[in-house]
This record gives C-alpha cells, structure tokens and sequence, in this order.
C-alpha cells in the first residue's frame, strides 16, 4: 500500500481489510520519514518493487497510485490486482513535463528555504483539498501533524526524483497490462475524474469507482469507500 506526497504507511490506519486478507505492507515513499529519495521514477518503482517480491496486490493513493501504475507498467503480468487513488498516468507532452518541473521548483525552494511548516501551511491552501473543509478540526490538525513530521530537504528530493513532471507517460505501456484495476476517484475532485475515466478505458481490464461528494485523498475522506476495495471479491 503506497501513500501519497506527504503522507506515511500510518495513512492507511483508518482502512479495515477483511479479516482473509493477506498481510499488508506499507513503506515508506523515498524522501518521506526515514526513505532515502530514489534517483528518478524508474528507480523508484524498482526500488518499491524489491521490498515486497511476492506482493501480487497493490494500492496506491496519488503520488503511491502513480507508483502503483508505474509497476504495473514496468510488470504487466506481475500483479492480480490493483487499485488506484486520485492516480495519474504521467503528462503527454514534454512541454508540459517541463512545465510542472518549472512549478514544483517554486514548492522546493519553499521546502529548502522555509521549511516544513511554511511548506504545508501553502501547500494545504490549494484548491485539491477544497472539499477538506467539511472534515472534523481534529482529522485536519492530524493529517498537517503527519505532514510536519517530514525532512523538507527529503520532500523536496521527492519532488525532483518522481514528481509527476519526471515521470514519463506510462498509457502505451499500461494498454499491455493483465492486471485487474480498480480506478478510484472522488465526485469533486474533476481532474482526476478526468483522469480515471481516461485510465478505466484504456486499461484491459479495469472498472471505475466514484466516491461521490468526495475529493482527492479518498484514504482520509473516504476510508469505507477504500476500504470495500480491500476485499478479494470487490470490482
């Protein structure tokens, strides 16, 4: 189970598989807690790829969905099944590539020159967690003590190692892929909509789920709504 940008293994705490599931494993993302930052996106799925050889599921919520789907890529016959949260399959162009670099430049520097605090109080007032609002104070002053928990130097070696912009578009590859996937996306949450619509038809075999009145992290918003995925029989 792989987190997302700013997020930890504990992320997952408020998800309850069924009592028949196997063994969860939730590491680390490299550059968070005490993961050394991969080199680049390719290293580390190779990396994530390693630590769990004989996992044959997966979930992934955002930057962990777009690992989850790099895996999947790099290994079309590997994986039974997989679901995917709020993921993105990587940017078309390299133009737009080289866009989001330019732009998380501006999230590094804040990292690097301010600090972890000054970094999340920005980053928490993005329009992505608009719909955060309407959750109990306690969950929100919960997950932003999660996120003050990170290095930022690790955080920002995150962002330049498997930022979306350094991923390459996975689509030719996953259009290969056996394994069964179950596409997650919240109603308010448009991009990813978007996004999730795109991949559930482009993927051999995957099936779209829509957490309506929900937005982009579905762990925190919707942990029931997840948590129907975990079982074997879930499409």
């Amino acid at each position: 189970m792989l987190h997302g940008f700013t997020g930890s293994p504990g992320d997952f705490a408020a998800l309850r598989a069924p009592d028949s599931s196997p063994q969860i494993f939730a590491p680390a993302l490299g550059g968070h807690l005490a993961a050394p930052a991969s080199a680049n996106f390719d290293e580390e799925v190779e990396r994530l790829a390693a630590l769990a050889p004989g996992a044959s599921k997966l979930f992934g919520y955002s930057l962990g969905g777009r690992l989850a789907l790099g895996l999947v890529a790099r290994y079309p016959g590997r994986f039974e099944r997989a679901v995917v949260v709020s993921a993105h399959p990587g940017l078309r162009r390299d133009s737009d590539r080289a866009l989001r670099r330019a732009q998380d430049r501006r999230w590094i520097r804040l990292l690097r020159r301010r600090g972890i605090e000054a970094f999340v109080a920005e980053w928490e007032r993005q329009a992505l967690w608009r719909t955060q609002a309407a959750l109990p104070a306690g969950m929100r002053a919960e997950k932003r003590r999660t996120r003050c928990l990170h290095d930022p130097e690790g955080l920002a070696r995150s962002l330049e190692s498997v930022g979306l912009g350094q991923m390459s578009d996975l689509r030719p590859r996953l259009k290969r892929s056996s394994c069964l996937v179950d596409v997650l996306a919240g109603g308010g949450d448009p991009k990813f909509l978007s996004l999730a619509k795109e991949l559930s038809a482009l993927l051999p075999r995957a099936s779209l789920g829509v957490a309506r009145d929900a937005g982009h992290d579905l762990v925190l918003e919707r942990p029931r709504f997840c948590s129907a995925y975990l079982s074997p029989g879930a499409t």
